[in-house]
């Protein structure tokens, strides 16, 4: 399946692009998201995630609902969804 994923700020220097297509099998979660795009930069998954859980300094949202609403890391991603990463100071 396939995944739009935007990234903000400080995300989108550390893969050289504010958006990418990700090619993904199913069953992906947020949090196995994160880990492959660690494979792009391994600083990402060190940025986003404290044991765990997502660093408290971020927002993960798919499909414009924010996953702390959803099931947190474990939310089920499905093909043609969007996810935006930004640090929560963007947003505000």
């Amino acid at each position: 399946m396939n995944l739009r994923v935007v990234l903000s700020a400080q995300l989108h220097e550390l893969v050289n692009a504010i958006s990418l297509t990700i090619q993904v099998p199913n069953g992906y979660t947020v949090k196995d998201l994160i880990m492959k795009l660690g494979e792009l930069n391994p600083e990402i998954p060190r940025m986003l995630l404290r044991c765990d859980e997502l660093n408290e300094n971020y927002i993960v949202i798919v499909n414009g609902r924010d996953i702390h609403w959803l099931r947190g890391l474990s939310t089920n991603l499905n093909d043609g969804d969007e996810v935006l990463i930004a640090p929560k100071a963007f947003i505000s």
